[in-house]
């Protein structure tokens, strides 16, 4: 495993790697987690195609033997949940660097 990375010495701009380390307790933290996770081309893409099928896949039924329609949606999937050894390779911008030093602990990060 490469070296771990501050967040203060990473560059902006630069292609980091964030392995989840240790699951978070508190909400808000794995929430930023997964933020970030989310932030990765990978990620980013499945979100995409689960995004168009759940689109595809509404249904509509007639209540109330009127024109009145009741609209069905398929249950939003996560591609990431924050869990221990899930990874991405992020860019660091300024909202990455500014988001890293509050989870810094729950994570590995190392240079892309």
């Amino acid at each position: 495993m490469a070296a771990t990375l501050t967040p203060d010495a990473i560059e902006p701009g630069t292609q980091i790697r964030i392995t989840v380390a240790r699951e978070p307790r508190a909400a808000a933290a794995r929430k930023t987690i997964v933020r970030l996770l989310g932030k990765d081309d990978a990620v980013a893409a499945e979100h995409d195609r689960l995004r168009t099928a759940r689109q595809k896949n509404q249904w509509e039924n007639q209540r109330g033997g009127r024109v009145r329609l009741w609209q069905g949606r398929q249950v939003k999937l996560h591609p990431v949940t924050g869990a221990r050894g899930e990874t991405g390779s992020i860019r660091a911008t300024v909202d990455v660097l500014r988001d890293l030093p509050s989870v810094a602990k729950y994570l590995d990060i190392a240079a892309a």
